[in-house]
């Protein structure tokens, strides 16, 4: 299970503390990981899951919410009266007010879930996507079985009608018929082991539908 990663970008030891010290109180805690702003010249490359910034000079907020946005994951500012976030996308801003910490984890709870929730429903799509492709396949090799079965069935017919007429075959014509015969039978055998393929695609059909509707509750 994807442990969720948070960056706590922060310039004060008090503020990182008190983020760090309010969510291990939690059943499920993610991974926490602490940097300076001086550290932020290149976030897109940071594995994070959501970042949370804070606690620094009002005139590095800008250069560091500007790094941050190339990671496209979501970003908590804990804001002080004098400092406001840019409108930027993706940024939530919360008040530096009493008990702050106890806000900040309950939100970032919440975003994680989602997150983790939008996840799951876009692996389900894809996963879906590629059932419905060999879905496809499987229903053009079942009709591919139906019509190789009409025609194996009348070369079979027609092989065993002259095998029971010795007089319509010659010495050297006679082997040639038991060969056909034979393998006809053998394609037949072959094809046999397709008929459980509808059901077992039907089957896998139900499962994927069922999955499909789980994530898209979760997500929503």
């Amino acid at each position: 299970m994807h442990r969720p990663i948070v960056v706590i970008i922060s310039d004060e030891p008090e503020f990182s503390l008190a983020i760090t010290a309010r969510w291990l109180v939690e059943r499920n805690v993610p991974a926490l990981m602490v940097k300076g702003s001086d550290s932020c010249g290149q976030m897109e490359k940071e594995n994070l899951d959501l970042a949370i910034v804070g606690g620094f000079q009002p005139e590095l907020l800008g250069p560091v919410l500007d790094s941050l946005r190339a990671t496209g994951k979501p970003v908590i500012h804990v804001s002080r009266m004098d400092c406001h976030s840019p409108k930027l996308s993706g940024v939530i801003s919360l008040p530096e007010i009493f008990a702050w910490p106890e806000l900040l984890v309950t939100v970032a709870s919440q975003i994680l879930e989602r997150e983790h929730a939008n996840a799951d429903v876009s692996r389900l799509l894809e996963s879906n996507s590629q059932l419905e492709h060999e879905a496809a396949l499987g229903r053009y090799m079942l009709e591919v079985r139906h019509n190789l079965n009409n025609a194996l069935t009348s070369v079979l017919g027609n092989s065993e009608l002259m095998l029971l007429d010795p007089e319509t075959l010659t010495p050297g014509l006679r082997p040639q018929v038991e060969t056909i015969h034979n393998m006809t039978l053998r394609m037949n055998e072959i094809l046999q082991r397709f008929s459980s393929l509808q059901k077992e695609m039907q089957l896998v059909e139900q499962q994927v539908w069922k999955k499909s509707a789980k994530g898209a509750r979760a997500g929503a």
